[in-house]
């Protein structure tokens, strides 16, 4: 498998070369989700609802799936920047099992507790409930594709080729534009299924996707299973290192469902708010995910061959982009709230509801913009369990603060939105001090 060197030449070229290729595939695969928010938007706040309730399992799923990928693109890099062929093949090879195991087993558990689990937010609307739980079972099928996907995504970051994601995402994405109408309003003689035709038109997307994977990386794939050997060892290894970002990011999505059960006491139009809210948002986490991806390929493959002055400076600069972008969108959100909410919900109630809620969590996009680009430098040199800490703390202290601050005679529901963001320019500001000061160890510990 071809790889790009990121040891050498022009620093901030290098960032960029790989980043933005991320930050498209990124887009591209959150774009799923908005595409579907935009036109389930159409049928009301109900059924964005149901959605809003039944993803927050699917996004465990990529949770819980992270103890493969950051193992893998973490010691896959390492392996890259010393050329060790060995260890190459076994890492790639010990998460393709890996991801059949965790993939088949969360799909049974989510098929089987649906009821159960949709049942935890006490909707009291049992339409919304019957929609929530037909969407979490048809996603759930689709969970497997979405873990290969992600996973050739991981391995070919590591190499330095975020060109290929690109191209499998873009098509996926151009089938998910297309059916996503169709499948969910009708055309012709057909009358549509709704939020069914939304899971439906995203499941046959990422099939898709994985398809053009294995089309595009035929040789590789082939050369990969021709000599298929089981590491255990190795296998543990990805696991451990993966482990403090799963917790991190599991622990994430359960204090989140907490938080969404807290607004649900505000009504169906306060979930839709909430999920459509998050789907804005990822404007943030998918560009600074692009750059975190960029940022921990190259610090692996540098600190695979210990050019550690090359490390810090490839970071602040990194960093001073993360700020100049988290910047602009604080600065979007808080001015121009209402235009963009509008695009998916027209209520009053929603645009009045959004557009605070987008004010509030506006001024934390930048720290937030900080945290996750730290991440991704933190997972580079393998500690993996720093930024768990200092997230899992303010995350849980969310409730809480979101409880008191939610009350009538306070801030209402803005008092959530204020948790939230409060807790986020914490993270940030921390973990980058926290690196800073744990960089200054690094040379030492290698030596």
């Amino acid at each position: 498998m071809k790889t790009i060197d990121l040891t050498n030449g022009k620093i901030i070229n290098s960032l960029v070369k790989l980043s933005l290729p991320i930050i498209i595939t990124n887009f591209i695969q959150t774009a799923y989700g908005m595409i579907d928010m935009i036109w389930i938007g159409r049928l009301g706040s109900d059924s964005v609802a149901a959605i809003g309730t039944a993803s927050f399992f699917i996004n465990l799923a990529l949770a819980i799936f992270t103890l493969v990928l950051i193992g893998t693109g973490v010691k896959l890099s390492h392996a890259i920047g010393k050329d060790d062929s060995e260890s190459k093949s076994f890492y790639i090879n010990n998460s393709i099992v890996l991801t059949l195991i965790i993939g088949i087993a969360y799909t049974i558990f989510l098929c089987i507790f649906k009821k159960s689990l949709i049942g935890f937010y006490d909707l009291n609307n049992q339409y919304v409930v019957n929609m929530a739980e037909n969407y979490l079972v048809l996603s759930s099928l689709g969970i497997i594709f979405m873990f290969f996907n992600s996973l050739f995504t991981t391995i070919l970051n590591s190499y330095g080729n975020s060109k290929i994601p690109f191209r499998a995402n873009t098509i996926g994405f151009i089938f998910n534009m297309v059916l996503d109408p169709i499948l969910i309003f009708g055309a012709g003689n057909f009358k549509g299924l709704g939020v069914s035709g939304a899971a439906i038109a995203t499941l046959i997307a990422r099939i898709v996707v994985l398809l053009v994977f294995v089309f595009i990386s035929y040789k590789n794939i082939k050369n990969i299973f021709k000599d298929f050997k089981l590491d255990l060892k190795r296998a543990f290894e990805v696991i451990k290192m993966g482990m403090p970002i799963t917790l991190q990011r599991v622990t994430f999505i359960l204090i989140s469902m907490v938080i969404a059960k807290i607004v649900a006491n505000f009504g169906a139009t306060a979930i839709a708010v909430q999920k459509v809210g998050v789907q804005i948002e990822s404007i943030s986490y998918i560009t600074i995910g692009g750059l975190q991806g960029a940022i921990a390929a190259y610090v692996g493959q540098n600190y695979g061959a210990k050019k550690f002055d090359r490390i810090k400076e490839g970071y602040f600069k990194g960093l001073i982009m993360t700020i100049a972008f988290g910047s602009l969108v604080s600065f979007i959100f808080i001015l121009f709230p209402e235009p963009i909410f509008k695009i998916f919900l027209n209520s009053n109630e929603a645009l009045t509801m959004g557009s605070s809620y987008m004010k509030i969590l506006g001024i934390s996009q930048v720290f937030m913009c900080m945290e996750l680009f730290t991440v991704g430098a933190f997972n580079g040199i393998g500690k993996t369990f720093i930024p768990p800490i200092i997230s899992v703390i303010f995350s849980a202290l969310r409730i809480p603060f979101a409880i008191i601050l939610s009350k009538s005679y306070l801030f209402g529901i803005d008092g959530i939105w204020l948790s939230i963001s409060i807790s986020s320019i914490f993270k940030g500001v921390i973990l980058v001090i926290w690196f800073m000061f744990n960089f200054k160890k690094l040379k030492k510990e290698v030596q």
